[in-house]
């Protein structure tokens, strides 16, 4: 199977319009968001130890989240 390399700059990707759609996912239940992550098998549960590792980070808002 051959696969389509594009290559792009920063200010490329930063134009990029988002592909998440965060009032969708704010309005969700989470039996809602348990059930698409055993829908899909590229998506998994994160463990406790996982989560732990993330950090919280405040910025500018994603114009898709308003």
């Amino acid at each position: 199977m051959s696969e389509k390399i594009t290559r792009m700059s920063l200010d490329q990707i930063r134009k990029l319009k988002g592909l998440s759609n965060a009032k969708k996912v704010s309005s969700m239940t989470d039996e809602e968001i348990d059930k698409i992550i055993d829908e899909d098998p590229d998506l998994y549960h994160l463990t406790d130890e996982e989560l732990s590792q993330f950090d919280l980070v405040k910025g500018e808002r994603n114009e898709n989240a308003k």
